[in-house]
């Protein structure tokens, strides 16, 4: 989220009061080149946070880095790399997040050259329309994930205006063993989480099957790197479970859900070896 302390349109109180009473458990304020505070509002955690950027020319790659967590300031200034960035963030105890890679027109071999980047965003809500385009960027990470670099996917809001647009749509729903920096944290480097705006996500990969549980929606569909599977998408009303056998040209696995208000969820990427001919 963005406030008034850089181009927000809503104070960090205003902002974290939408948030809570929306239902949140902990949120980062990511202020341009501004770390914010960690603490709670009222029940609601706060982890700090900020926004670097490098880039002004879309050839030669605009790349913008999310610190969550640092423990101290980073080392970083408008005159880094990204990658100088990314690894400032990790000096300072930070997760380092690329942040829409779709809407910054980044390339799968410009993101192939990072290192140590934590996630990436696969949907980003403000860079949807009235305010931008490009707000999904599922097509740029499953080029990636084709070529072997499966990166975790997170889903965020972005907020800078605080419309029904960009406003309490998108989040990570985190596995962990309480509601602290600490626990929260410890989570994102697992992995234990997955990306969502509504829809309650369970997806597994065992014995050689993608089983997915979920709660009602519409539509399920298998992400792979194949060019064509014969089950790959299962439209229907309340579906909640449904499973994928990879076949052998799939290397990897993710699954999409839609639910009957148009909220999507996303889970993230499964290595998987297709033993079965279909």
């Amino acid at each position: 989220m963005h406030t008034t302390v850089t181009d927000g349109r809503r104070t960090p109180e205003e902002a974290y009061r939408l948030y809570r009473e929306a239902g949140y458990d902990f949120v980062a304020r990511t202020d341009h080149w501004q770390v914010s505070e960690e603490g709670r509002f009222e029940d609601m955690l706060l982890l700090p946070g900020v926004e670097y950027d490098v880039g002004s020319r879309t050839a030669e790659g605009i790349f913008h880095v999310v610190a969550v967590g640092v423990e101290q300031v980073p080392a970083v200034t408008r005159e880094c790399t990204v990658q100088q960035m990314i690894d400032g963030v990790h000096e300072a105890g930070g997760l380092a997040i690329l942040a829409h890679p779709a809407w910054s027109l980044n390339t799968p071999e410009q993101l192939m050259a990072l290192r140590g980047v934590d996630m990436t965003e696969i949907y980003n809500s403000v860079s949807g329309v009235p305010f931008n385009c490009r707000p999904y960027s599922g097509l740029i990470l499953d080029c990636m994930a084709a070529r072997g670099c499966l990166w975790k996917l997170a889903a965020t809001d972005d907020v800078h205006f605080y419309t029904p647009a960009d406003t309490c749509r998108s989040y990570v729903m985190v596995q962990a063993e309480a509601c602290t920096a600490e626990a929260i944290l410890a989570a994102l480097r697992r992995g234990d989480f997955y990306a969502s705006q509504g829809p309650v996500l369970d997806v597994t990969y065992e014995a050689g099957e993608i089983r997915v549980a979920c709660s009602p929606v519409e539509e399920i569909v298998y992400y792979t790197d194949s060019a064509y599977t014969g089950h790959r998408c299962v439209q229907g009303e309340a579906l909640t479970e449904d499973t994928y056998i990879p076949i052998p040209s799939d290397t990897f696995v993710r699954v999409e859900v839609r639910d009957s208000e148009g909220r999507y969820a996303w889970s993230p990427y499964f290595t998987v070896k297709g033993d079965r001919e279909e």
